[in-house]
């Protein structure tokens, strides 16, 4: 009862805000020159904002800590996600093996929060601007809202909906200046590796946009990226939380569970659900569906445009189905097969993969498939804006990409343990359709509003907004069983779908990926549909962003 009172307190104190007007929207005190302070740990000297020594209050880590401390998150899981999803106190990384031991626990203590801040010199003055692009964190958010209220601490916030990667993950371009206009971000990462999870915190990283550039926390991501045995990489991402547990780079607020949503019409042929936010062996092509037109409905259609494959790779359908990968992942992503490659080889040393591919596989326009388009597609990938840092971080570390006939040769300078991982993910691309493409326009380019790939389902027709239509790939190398014959996607982005339940209720959803649980719960609700629940790496947290903002 305690942890419900204290959220009603602060929905209580937002309430109270937005009928005198809320709090203020008006510029921020501008920022004196930075102090780049390299530990975030204590002030400088120099003038800063809020009261604080700080040109940015969030270099101070008394002020990040104060506001960890600040948010009773037992009570918002329990009020706002009726404990559908759990509370974290410590790090990005859940509870189990790979969370390490003896890491500060950040409970709700409000009075702790109010100590911290006043050691920072915090007067109040300064209005923290939050995004987010959620749209089912906004009761969280608010509620989060009121309780820094209580403790003396201002945020606005604002939804964004475009051009996310840009808003988002633009990084610092000199590790003092900020890339990105926001002070706090609220959004997650559904992560394929921990390294996911921390190799956005490096100082080189293209999609860091928060965390100081820090020698200490490179060094310490540096050793996690070349761990190979299981023992080492637990030892090196323990150090990261440890350091980070302590400097507070960002904060943990809980861990999601995701859904896969299938109806009385789809028969899976026994193959299990796995992370959808990444690919995986569905061997969709033996599933089976009983409407008479052969067609089954989904969601993750196109919005705008039918999303690129080189940050998200397997999130929207199309990034699985239209496109292959070298390797096949089993559900636990786990690499195991071949799917472009007919076979491979991995050296002793770990730093030379061999490919040999398939023959007379073709391009959905009929272009043959070659080893030029796996050299190509990897050397590009690493120059996109935004490319997800699991894959650039391994191919980056690549001497060589040597192709030699039906074979492609990569050699690495280190032994690289999640290359197999990155093959087993990211799609081959068509070099002919992209090779003129800037990467500064791959997102945009009109190609990903008909793309052509090579995959067991073909694009037929996209009308952004409203549906994407793909039909069976005939001349497949891998004909399957089943009978589907077209798919039906129903526009739906990262944010969510929300016209699922609309169309659940129209019996126009027969499989459906999922990430809001409130969404779920009316499923669960209706008859003719099963839900199974897929445990994954995927906090949500808040990105606290420490660079000086123009």
């Amino acid at each position: 009862m305690k942890r419900i009172a204290s959220l009603l307190l602060a929905l209580c104190m937002v309430l109270a805000l937005c009928a005198c007007g809320g709090t203020p929207s008006g510029n921020n005190p501008s920022n004196p020159p930075a102090n780049n302070s390299q530990s975030g740990g204590q002030p400088s000297g120099n003038e800063g904002v809020g009261g604080t020594a700080y040109p940015n209050p969030l270099q101070d880590v008394r002020v990040r800590q104060a506001l960890w401390y600040a948010i009773d998150m037992d009570a918002i899981v329990d009020g706002l996600w009726s404990n559908t999803v759990i509370a974290a106190h410590k790090s990005l990384v859940p509870e189990g093996a790979w969370q390490a031991d003896g890491l500060t626990e950040y409970k709700y203590d409000p009075e702790k929060a109010k100590e911290l801040l006043a050691e920072a010199g915090w007067d109040g003055s300064y209005t923290l601007k939050a995004v987010y692009y959620t749209g089912n964190l906004l009761d969280t958010i608010t509620a989060i809202k009121g309780y820094w209220e209580a403790v003396g601490v201002k945020m606005e916030f604002d939804l964004l909906t475009d051009n996310l990667t840009v808003l988002l993950w633009t990084p610092s371009p000199d590790g003092v200046k900020s890339g990105v206009d926001w002070d706090l971000c609220f959004a997650g990462t559904n992560a394929l590796t921990l390294g996911e999870l921390y190799n956005r915190h490096h100082s080189t990283a293209n999609n860091n946009s928060t965390v100081l550039w820090d020698k200490d926390l490179d060094a310490l991501i540096d050793k996690a990226k070349v761990a190979v045995t299981t023992e080492d990489q637990k030892a090196a991402y323990d150090a990261i939380q440890k350091y980070e547990n302590e400097n507070v780079e960002t904060i943990p607020l809980f861990y999601i569970p995701s859904w896969i949503i299938t109806s009385k019409h789809l028969d899976m042929k026994g193959n299990a659900p796995g992370n959808d936010q990444f690919c995986y062996q569905k061997n969709i092509l033996d599933w089976t569906i009983d409407r008479a037109d052969k067609t089954m409905y989904t969601n993750t259609g196109a919005v705008n445009a039918l999303e690129h494959t080189a940050t998200n790779p397997g999130l929207f359908w199309h990034q699985e189905i239209v496109f292959d990968r070298l390797l096949n992942a089993d559900t636990s992503l786990t690499a195991s097969d071949g799917m472009l490659a007919e076979s491979y080889d991995v050296s002793d040393d770990g730093k030379v993969i061999t490919f040999k591919l398939r023959e007379g596989v073709k391009w959905h326009d009929g272009e043959p498939f070659t080893a030029e388009d796996v050299k190509w597609t990897f050397e590009y990938y690493c120059t996109v804006p935004g490319a997800n840092t699991v894959l650039t971080d391994v191919i980056n570390d690549a001497s060589s990409i040597e192709v030699d006939g039906n074979t492609v040769t990569f050699t690495f300078n280190n032994p690289q343990p999640n290359a197999l991982t990155v093959f087993s993910q990211w799609s081959v691309l068509p070099k002919h359709c992209l090779e003129n493409v800037t990467p500064e326009n791959f997102a945009a380019d009109t190609f990903w509003q008909n793309p052509i790939g090579t995959g067991p389902f073909k694009v037929e027709s996209v009308k952004l907004g409203e549906y994407t239509t793909l039909v069976r790939n005939n001349d497949y190398f891998k004909p399957g069983t089943g009978n589907i014959e077209k798919i039906y996607m129903y526009p739906s982005s990262d944010a969510g779908d929300e016209n699922l339940i609309t169309n659940a209720m129209a019996d126009k959803i027969d499989y459906a990926f999922c990430k809001d649980s409130s969404q779920v719960q009316q499923v669960q609700d209706m008859a003719g549909f099963n839900v199974d629940t897929v445990n994954v790496t995927f906090p949500r947290y808040i990105f606290l962003n420490m660079f000086e903002r123009s």
